[in-house]
Parts: C-alpha cells; structure tokens; sequence
C-alpha cells in the first residue's frame, strides 16, 4: 500500500513538487520503521516523517517561501532555492536552525539565475553553492555549509577562460573531490582542486581535454547532444540524446603527468594532491621510488614524509576515536596496523608496511643488485610470486647479513664502508624520525629492515646510535636480531653483546639473556637467573655442554664445573621440595580449611609456579644420579 503525503498547501491550484530527497537516520525519534522526507515545491520545503508500519506521513515542519527553480545535495541534506531573478536561500535541514542567511549572485543586467547556472556540491565535507557563468569565464564557489566562509571574500573564484571571449554554457560534474567544468560549445572538459592554489587562484590541473568512453574511444557526440545532458549530483550524466545513463571518472595518471609538466611541484605538493583522492597508493609508491632512484634532496624527502605522515596519523586517530564510540567511551591507547590496513583500503594513504614492501625494499634490492633468488631461498618461499607472498610475514622482507657477503662475492671481494651513511639508508632514518615526530610507534617491520640496513652497509656505528636512543624500539625480532649480529660479528661489535643483554631484559626473553651469558662466559650467572625469573624453557645440558668445551674457562677457574653443578642440584632439589609441599595433604580444620600452623600452598615463595624444575633432559653425564630418575616430559 502507498503512503499517501499530504502537503500543507496541495490544495492551492498551482502547487507544484520540485523536488524532494531522503533525509538521513539520526533524529531521536527516529527508528528503523520511519524515515524523514525532504519535500521542495513552488511554495516552500516541508519535512515528512513516513510511518512504514502504519503507512502513514506526518509534517514535521515546513517552511513556506515562493520557489522558483530548486537545488538539492543529499550527502548534505541540503536545499538551495531561489525565489527571485538571483536570490538564493540555503536550507541545512541537519541543523536545529534549518534556514541559513540568503545572498544574491553577481549577473548581468538583465539576467535571470537558471537551473542549470548553478549546482549545490559538497566538496571537502563543505557544501558550496556553485555558479558556473559563461559569459565572464569564470566558476564561483560560495560556501553554504559554514556561515563565516559564506561571506564574498571568502568565495573561491575560478577562472576558468583562455581568452577574453565569452564561453558559452558551462556545465559542472564533481568526482572524488575534484571539480570537473565542461565547456559545452568546444565539447571540452577543465579539471581544478579547489585545494590545490597557488597564492589566491586555482590552477587547472588537467585539460581543456577530451571526454573518452569507457571503451577507450574517442568522443565523437555532436554539439547538439552535450547541450542535451543532464548534470546529476556528482559524476552522474544523463544522456537523453542516447537513451543512457553515464559515471565521469578521472585518469589520475594521465591528470598527474599533466599537472607535473606543467610546473616542477615539489613531492609533498605532489602527494597532498594524490592524498586527497582515493586509490592512488600505486601512483605514491611509483612517484617515491622515482625519486628515490633520482636522488632527490633528503630535506625534500623529509617534507613529504611529514606530509604522508600526518595523513597517516589523522587515519590513525579516526580509528581510535571510532573505536572508543563502540565501547562507550573507554580509551583505546594503540591501533593495531592490521586494523588500519582494512581500514585503508581505498584510502592513498602508506603505512610503515607499505613504505618496506613497496617502496625500500624494492627499491634497495634493485638498486644493489641483490639475488632475489638466494634471498627467496634464505626465507624459504622460492619459487613464490611476490604478490602471493603475505606482507605481514615479517623474515620475508628481512635483508640477511649474508646479502652482503653475496654482493662482494659478486664485486669480486670485500668492500670496505666509507665511513659516509649511504643514501638510502639516511632516506630510511628520515621517514622512521619523522614517524616518531607525530608519534606513531614504528611497525616492527620498518625497525628490522633499519636494523637489516645498517648492517648491510656497515653502519655499525650507526646502529649503535640508534639502538642507545631508542630510536629503534625494544621488541622480541630485535633481541634475536642483536643476538645473531653478537654472535656473528663479536670483533667489529663486541656492542651488540650488552645490547641484546640489556634489550633481552626488557622485553622478558630470559633464554636469549641465558644464552648471551654462555656466550659472553659468564656461567655464574646463568642458573640464578633462570630461578629468578621462573625460565623453563631453557635445556640446562647447553650450559654444561657449553661450560666443558671452554677451556679457557675451566682452566681459569677449575672448581667452577663443580661450582654450576652444585647450583643446578640446589635447583633440583629445592624444586622438588616445593612440590612435595605442595601436594602434601595436610592436617584439616573445620569446613576443610587448613589446620592452624599447618604450612599452607599459598605461603610466600611456595606458590604453584614459585620454582619449577629445571630441564635437565640430556644432564645424565655430568648428574649421573639423573639415570635412576624419571624426567617429566617437555614440550
């Protein structure tokens, strides 16, 4: 059944609907059985609620006014209507005051505002009333949305003629923030960002240009059949000529080849324009790694990471607060980055992923002429397509310290560092300094490759710097990290050894601090901080395996075999006390609690997981009292 609506003055014999559009959902009493209708006719702009339940249609409001010729946006629930030669009347039907003040447009003598002289556009998340006229060349933009830009000097003008000549009709399309104005009698079509100025003017990015059908063929609609379409809101084009219904869409690569040819922009000017459109990541990646094999000046690189960024950063504390408004308001103090990539889905924007995976690492591997195959090898996915291959799986964008020797095997001998911090890698430092500027914590992946690259180069020093500041973040892929390079290159680091020490201690991973006391022979050390700090995941028989093949060791301190092993019995033993402790019944008082002075399993240094056992699988041949005992098994 239809829902009938009946207007306050539908019994007047000229009334006329002009127009009408859906109001969204959010008004309190609004539910998922009623929706508002926004009705324009000759005689003002009423507001329905329809009742779907009931089928019926209840005025909410009306504003009367004589309406001639009327403009809508539903993305911003707004009307604009004129009710004279040239005066306009917004309406923000969101706002608890819908009526906005009125303003009158600048014409000729003579001439009268028409349906198709002006559009209403939200551009930005600002609605303009936009005035495209003809015979001065120009495009106005008034805005309608905010009252203190909505004053003439605050009107965006654009000029849009290449002569003094009038231009004949003009038509407007808008698409993905960029406005499109098509000159109707040359069949020729202007694209401008109103963003994009160059002191108070607007330069065209792209165009007097061609329009091209989706199949790639050239234009060839008459004259005629351009004055026949119809502008909807947006990119929508009606074709009345042919009976079709058309969506503008722009070639960002052919639109950013002509803006670029026509002035040298800097990069961050380049990337503010793509930044604000969508799908453009592949156009980011391909413009920085252009610059980047061209060797653009780092303080120009730094300008356009804090540009990147600081959209990175917006994105960021969107999510946070979308997240804190779902939980009702408790505080979200991290976003995840695989959160922020399905977010980032159609967005322009690079993650510290994308910035390793698409632009680096690509970046370096074909600038110094690494093996991709031993490097697919090394990590285990040869024979895979990159593009199959998952970003997130972190060793597969990890630079080996075997990549070096690959490239001087290959330049016939060792090379030595120079001492100068090489290019790309100053690049890297810039971008990871200018994530921590607007504090973004770096994804692990970002630190490893800085990590993966100073090595690479032989930047030990730098590393060292880097590490000692904390530029490069504690995590568990840095610790083992510190431990490969501390056991691999100790002469030229003997650094790394304390650093993954200290690092290890951090982030609580006790086996590696275990294993760089083996390493550094400080045996003493080992069993009490494998107590202390409850590890049982570390194989004591590495320890004495390790402690009977130093010499050295054994040699300087004779007792000090005798000396671990004593400790390691200690452990045992104690162990094995708490446990009997602990499963020993106990005399019971009333209501099966504990006796009074009975030792209880929660007392201080006896709870369930106050001293395990050490593992001692494999310790029969320095505790040979172990071959009569039953070892508990170990994952």
């Amino acid at each position: 059944t239809p829902i009938l609506l009946t207007s306050k003055w539908a019994n007047k014999a000229e009334f006329e609907i002009l127009g009408f559009f859906w109001l969204p959902a959010g008004g309190a009493q609004q539910s998922e059985n009623n929706s508002d209708l926004a009705v324009v006719s000759n005689q003002g702009l009423e507001v329905f609620r329809l009742f779907f339940d009931s089928r019926t249609a209840k005025s909410l409001k009306t504003f009367q006014t004589s309406v001639r010729v009327c403009w809508l946006d539903p993305i911003s629930s707004t009307a604009l209507i004129c009710s004279g030669p040239r005066t306009l009347q917004p309406f923000d039907l969101k706002a608890r005051s819908p009526k906005l003040p009125r303003f009158d447009l600048v014409l000729s003598s003579g001439q009268i505002i028409e349906a198709s002289d002006v559009s209403l556009m939200t551009i930005y998340d600002n609605t303009y009333c936009v005035h495209a006229d003809g015979s001065n060349g120009r495009v106005s933009l008034r805005n309608i949305s905010n009252p203190s830009q909505g004053t003439p000097e605050h009107d965006i003008v654009i000029d849009v003629a290449d002569d003094d000549c009038p231009l004949g009709p003009l038509r407007l399309s808008l698409v993905d923030n960029l406005l499109v104005v098509h000159r109707i009698e040359r069949m020729l079509s202007m694209v401008f960002d109103i963003r994009q100025k160059a002191g108070v003017t607007v330069p065209r990015l792209c165009g007097p240009c061609d329009l091209a059908m989706a199949d790639g063929t050239s234009n060839t609609l008459t004259q005629t059949s351009w004055m026949g379409w119809d502008h909807l809101s947006g990119s929508t084009i009606v074709d009345s000529y042919r009976g079709a219904v058309y969506q503008l869409q722009i070639d960002v690569g052919a639109l950013l080849q002509e803006f670029l040819s026509r002035a040298p922009y800097d990069l961050a000017t380049t990337l503010r324009l793509l930044l604000r459109r969508t799908g453009c990541r592949d156009h980011i990646v391909q413009i920085l790694r252009k610059n980047l094999s061209s060797k653009l000046r780092s303080t120009e690189f730094a300008q356009a990471f804090s540009v990147l960024n600081t959209a990175y950063r917006q994105s960021i504390e969107s999510m946070s607060a979308k997240a804190v408004r779902s939980s009702n308001g408790s505080k979200q103090a991290t976003v995840s980055l695989l959160e922020l990539e399905i977010m980032m889905t159609y967005q322009s924007i690079l993650s510290e992923k994308d910035m390793v995976t698409q632009v680096f690492h690509p970046h370096l591997v074909e600038r110094e002429g690494i093996d991709t195959e031993k490097l697919a090898k090394f990590h285990g996915v040869a024979g895979e397509s990159p593009d199959s291959q998952d970003s997130f799986v972190l060793e597969r964008w990890r630079i080996p310290i075997e990549a070096r020797d690959w490239k001087d095997a290959d330049d016939g001998g060792e090379q030595e560092s120079t001492g100068k911090c090489p290019y790309i890698l100053c690049i890297l430092i810039s971008y990871l300094r200018s994530l921590l500027g607007l504090q973004i914590l770096p994804h692990k992946i970002l630190q490893c490759f800085v990590f993966d690259l100073c090595l690479y180069f032989r930047q030990e020093h730098t590393l060292q710097q880097l590490l000692h500041y904390h530029v490069l973040l504690d995590s568990p892929e840095l610790v083992l990290s510190l431990k490969n390079l501390a056991m691999r290159k100790s002469a030229k680091c003997h650094w790394a050894s304390q650093a993954c020490l200290d690092m290890a201690l951090r982030v609580r991973e006790f086996a590696i601090v275990a294993e760089m006391l083996l390493f550094t022979g400080q045996y003493l050390d080992v069993v009490p901080l494998l107590v202390n700090q409850r590890e049982v995941h570390f194989r004591i028989s590495s320890l004495l395996e390790h402690l009977e093949k130093d010499e050295a060791a054994l040699q300087d301190d004779p007792d000090l075999m005798d000396h671990v092993l004593m400790e390691i019995r200690f452990w045992n033993a104690e162990a094995e006390l708490v446990a009997g402790k602990q499963s020993a019944p106990g005399p019971q008082g009333a209501a099966g609690t504990p006796a009074a002075g009975a030792p209880s399993a929660a007392a201080p240094g006896y709870s369930s997981n106050a001293l395990a056992a050490p593992d001692l699988r494999g310790c029969e041949k320095w505790l040979p009292e172990l071959a009569k005992v039953v070892l508990p098994t170990r994952p």
